[in-house]
């Protein structure tokens, strides 16, 4: 599931870049844009699979305001 900040860009849970998979964490990628970040946030730990990931953001997202996509 993705979401939409208060400015615009997309957020999601993407699998770690050099960890095959792996590890899975919060990302952001603003619009027009290709590249994305890392959120770094206690609220949004790396985690070892994409549902506790995703389960965290879902959290996060609900506390922000953030729209659903």
């Amino acid at each position: 599931m993705r979401y939409i900040d208060k400015l615009g860009a997309e957020i999601f849970v993407s699998p770690g870049i050099a960890t095959n998979g792996k590890t899975w964490m919060t990302v952001r990628r603003e619009r027009n844009e290709f590249s994305i970040h890392r959120i770094v946030s206690k609220a949004l730990p790396v985690r070892q699979t994409e549902a506790e990931a995703q389960a965290d953001l879902d959290a996060y997202a609900s506390k922000k305001g953030w729209r659903r996509v």
